[in-house]
């Protein structure tokens, strides 16, 4: 990507997010770095938009506010939108990988982790248990396995430990300097959370991910 088109991504992007977000007229460094990120995999522009569109549009409370949102809140969404993409592509080029591969690799990664799991924790293995029962459907339910996931995300973000929470934080507001506290505590959640689940092999069932 030549330095013009590099800085075109960035503005449409930042435009785009601050837009929907409703708040300052800056990023922060972390934002930058989840752009970097989305530009070193190739995740073309258009496809960025569309999963920020996506992940603003499916707000299950839009009247908490925007304003202390993070840009890693809009990941999974345009993570999906590239794997729809990608999946397109491919279409056009060859036939498509049958979609049952994908389902079979979920349900093996979450049959996989409901064995691993203790025997105590209850939380996790009735969600495993659910996202092994739709992902042994013929059409699973794909919106029900987003839930999923996010229910797991939420167990996850409560067991954290204070001292774990607090060190995340103080690490992250050096990146966020004059940031908010909820924009800080955004991010320490998404950061905390991808921790956990490579920690502890939690996988995703989304079929996205696969």
């Amino acid at each position: 990507m030549t330095d013009q088109a590099q800085s075109e991504y960035y503005q449409a992007i930042a435009r785009e997010f601050l837009r929907r977000r409703g708040a300052s007229f800056f990023l922060s460094p972390r934002d930058l770095a989840v752009i970097a990120d989305w530009e070193r995999r190739g995740v073309p522009l258009r496809v960025v938009i569309e999963g920020i569109s996506r992940a603003f549009d499916r707000l299950r409370d839009p009247s908490r506010g925007t304003k202390g949102i993070p840009l890693s809140f809009c990941e999974p969404q345009v993570l999906k939108a590239m794997a729809q993409h990608t999946d397109r592509a491919a279409g056009r080029k060859k036939p498509p990988a049958p979609r049952s591969a994908k389902v079979d690799k979920a349900r093996g990664e979450a049959g996989r982790c409901l064995a691993a799991l203790p025997a105590g924790d209850r939380e996790l293995i009735s969600l495993f248990e659910k996202a092994a029962g739709l992902l042994a459907k013929s059409s699973p339910d794909e919106e029900a396995l987003e839930r999923i996931d996010g229910e797991v995300d939420a167990v996850l973000w409560v067991r954290a430990s204070v001292s774990e929470l607090d060190g995340l934080k103080r690490h992250i507001a050096g990146d966020l300097a004059g940031r908010g506290a909820a924009e800080v505590e955004a991010a320490a959640r998404t950061r905390l959370i991808k921790s956990s689940r490579r920690k502890q092999k939690i996988p995703y069932v989304s079929l996205f991910y696969y």
